[in-house]
């Protein structure tokens, strides 16, 4: 705003110059008509272009043609006009512009909440000043340009900071969220890329394979972003479709180099994710996932070709091994916006299996299923323990009927598990129980003058209570495996922390679970979004915060058995569309 008014009063100068020229004729004065648009240029170099100020950059381009005409009138009239226009731009943008716009007071108004009431900043080791120093000028640049896309990027990037499964911001509106993150994950150039657990790079969800995802696919999605995929094609996409498959290039090709550089050499540019990972391993397995949106040329996170006059983003050198075991190297052309095969890659791995929750299925003649893909009942028992009365008797009931039938195996399947209730949690955990009574996690001690909780002299939290729960050990004489993955958060780490404990259960999965378990929270961050983080502490007996990661980033749930993740894997998981990791715990686990 600044800018403008100066602008205003240098073309007031103009015109006071140009009656003055008028009374004493000096046609070298003229030059000073360059001022605005050397102001103009100033001010783009050190704040970048804002499309509110238009009318301003054009007014300053315009007025030195000024320099050009002799009649006095017209140059009387130009400065005046523009005048006008820069006068109605400040009150435009003084009186219109939304404070959705405004994503640096919305920063700094979120920031000194979450600052107040985030129970993990010791345990985590969150330096608050560094981070408002860091992220307050990237949402000023976001605000300037009144650009969406950038202040939702620094959010994830300001949130990744936590490695807090709980801490997230997220647009309400879908189609919103779904815009924001078609345009912040990189290209499509036709594959995803996974490290198998041998070390290698191999390419997956490669671009005309069966069950492989294309660009051609008008599946429908949770999400929705196959809805709008369209929107974010390149004019070629069609065209340049089978690239990678005339090339010999599938599911499994190892792949060298991207753009150059080894797949690791990317890591430290992934500065934001598309869900959260806590444990460091975790963040390893799916980073390559994120590379193979990177463009040559591109920075992480830089959605579709900037022109189409360059090479900026057209392709991604990709290096593979052949058939023959020979390196390749290939250009793979930008298909349009990587979302839609990032999501799909993700949900192939991470999926469960495809029945509603609380739902059973068997497997063979001595292995069940039991689906639990959320932590929840129904909406009258939700939070509320008295209410459980009726799932712990109709799950009671299952449990006993397949061990009459001579069931000897359950898998309770919690990939992608998105958490829920704790008293669900306590109920079902207390059918498979030892007898006995249970502990869960304990309660800390709210200060009521401060809303915040309270910690002892050696940083721990006071403690204020317990829950408790019965077992009642009803698969006593059985396996159980208790299925998981990184997207297992919250109330599901909450049962992972309570079975992974009991004499007769295993923890597998390809990866750990999310390791985020404390109550959350969230704020309204502008008319768009919120901002989401943990604000009650669930800990131990000895006021020590549980489950969720520390500054190691290790995770802290029980886990026994990684699930192997190799080429049988890919081939399974996206040449065949098979539940690799039911077979595997099938042929192997039990």
């Amino acid at each position: 705003m600044f800018y403008c008014f100066l602008e205003l009063m240098i073309i007031l100068a103009l015109l006071i110059a140009t009656f003055i020229n008028e009374k004493y004729p000096f046609d070298k004065i003229r030059v000073i008509y360059i001022a605005p648009l050397l102001l103009t240029i100033m001010r783009v170099v050190v704040n970048g272009f804002e499309i509110k100020y238009l009318p301003a950059y054009v007014s300053s381009i315009v007025i030195p043609l000024g320099m050009m005409l002799d009649k006095t009138i017209v140059r009387k009239i130009i400065a005046v006009a523009f005048m006008l226009i820069i006068l109605v731009t400040v009150f435009a943008n003084a009186l219109f512009v939304e404070k959705s716009y405004d994503y640096d007071r919305q920063f700094d108004e979120a920031f000194t909440t979450m600052r107040e009431h985030y129970v993990l900043t010791e345990e985590k080791g969150i330096d608050w000043d560094y981070l408002y120093d860091k992220y307050l000028p990237q949402f000023e640049t976001a605000s300037r340009h009144r650009n969406g896309v950038e202040n939702y990027k620094t959010w994830l990037k300001f949130t990744n900071e936590f490695y807090d499964g709980h801490t997230a911001f997220l647009i309400e509106k879908e189609s919103v969220a779904n815009k924001y993150a078609m345009q912040s994950f990189g290209n499509d150039y036709g594959l995803s890329i996974v490290r198998l657990s041998t070390g290698e790079y191999v390419a997956v969800n490669v671009e005309g394979y069966d069950n492989s995802y294309s660009i051609e696919s008008d599946e429908e999605d949770l999400v929705g972003f196959y809805k709008i995929k369209d929107n974010y094609l390149t004019a070629e996409a069609d065209e340049v479709a089978d690239t990678l498959k005339n090339a010999g290039i599938k599911n499994g090709t190892v792949i060298i180099k991207w753009n150059g550089k080894s797949i690791d050499e990317y890591y430290d540019d992934i500065t934001y994710q598309y869900f959260a990972t806590p444990v460091k391993e975790n963040e390893d397995f799916f980073n390559p996932m994120y590379v193979a949106g990177i463009g040559i040329n591109m920075e992480y996170g830089e959605s579709l070709p900037r022109t189409r006059q360059s090479d900026k983003g057209e392709y991604a050198l990709i290096t593979y091994i052949d058939d023959n075991g020979n390196e390749q190297e290939i250009k793979a052309p930008c298909l349009g916006a990587y979302m839609p095969r990032l999501y799909d890659t993700i949900s192939k791995i991470d999926g469960g299996v495809n029945i509603t929750n609380l739902t059973w299925k068997c497997v063979d003649e001595e292995t069940v299923i039991l689906r639990i893909s959320m932590m929840a009942y129904d909406t009258q028992s939700y939070g509320d323990p008295s209410l459980y009365t009726d799932m712990v008797t109709k799950l009671r009931g299952q449990v006993n009927a397949y061990k009459e039938s001579g069931y000897k195996n359950i898998i309770i399947d919690m990939r992608q598990n998105c958490g829920g209730d704790p008293f669900f949690v306590q109920n079902v955990a207390g059918v498979f129980a030892p007898i006995g009574e249970h502990k869960n996690t304990h309660i800390a001690t709210i200060n009521e003058n401060t809303a915040t909780f309270e910690r002892d002299e050696n940083g721990k939290y006071a403690v204020d209570g317990v829950l408790t729960y019965e077992g009642e050990d009803a698969w006593h004489d059985g396996n159980i495996i208790l299925l998981v993955n990184a997207e297992c958060v919250s109330a599901g780490d909450d049962m992972t922390y309570l079975m992974g404990e009991y004499p007769n259960v295993k923890v597998m999965g390809i990866t750990k679970t999310n390791s985020s378990c404390q109550a959350v929270t969230g704020i309204a961050v502008g008319d768009e979004g919120y901002l989401s983080f943990s604000a009650v502490p669930n800990i131990d007996e000895n006021g020590d915060v549980v489950i969720d990661t520390l500054t190691d980033r290790e995770g802290r749930t029980p886990f026994d058995e990684y699930i192997p993740f190799d080429k049988n894997s890919v081939i399974s998981i996206f040449d065949k569309g098979e539940d690799y990791q039911i077979n595997y715990i099938v042929e192997n686990a039990l």
